[in-house]
């Protein structure tokens, strides 16, 4: 009588252990670094992500992007920095999947070159500026410290607005 007691004892220890040693994707105190890249039709802009958990669900962070484009006669460059806020859905319990939105508030840094040295007949393309960037995103995780990430976003303001997405991979650091 004593031994299915037991081992009914030691059966639910071992698996509560299991359920409340899972790794949560998202946590307060975690740090994750992406490097990422972007789905554009025109260049492919470059950059970084970092988010720190503020509490469980919420994250603020960082993302840097350059796009660099141009011909033999002129130059182009955009550098877009800005602070960003996420809500994590941490209550859905999809193993290795972090889904979040939020938005970002930002400055777009342009420059235009007429490498002939001759100034420019016509200007640049666009000017600096402020904008605000809603996005959605999902991070899969293949490890606990390494996820795949993806970012849809929408530019509603400034001269370099539109639909866009980033892809690449994160890093968690603490």
């Amino acid at each position: 009588m004593k031994k299915p007691f037991y081992i009914s004892i030691l059966f639910l220890l071992i698996s509560s252990t299991f359920v409340f040693s899972q790794d949560r994707e998202f946590y307060k105190g975690t740090q994750i670094i992406s490097p990422i890249l972007g789905l554009n039709s025109f260049t492919i802009p470059f950059g970084a992500n970092f988010e720190y958990g503020i509490t469980d669900n919420i994250g603020v962070g960082g993302t840097a992007m350059v796009w660099l484009w141009g011909s033999e006669y002129w130059s182009n460059s955009l550098i877009s920095i800005n602070a960003d806020a996420a809500y994590h859905f941490s209550k859905i319990k999809v193993d290795k999947l972090d889904l979040f939105v939020g938005a970002g508030l930002g400055i777009s840094l342009y420059s235009f070159s007429w490498k002939s040295g001759h100034p420019s007949p016509f200007g640049g393309l666009g000017s600096s500026g402020v904008y605000l960037e809603p996005f959605a995103g999902a991070r899969y995780y293949f490890t606990p410290k390494i996820a795949g990430f993806t970012r849809l976003y929408v530019d509603i303001i400034g001269d370099w607005g539109g639909v866009g997405a980033v892809i690449g991979a994160s890093f968690r650091l603490k």
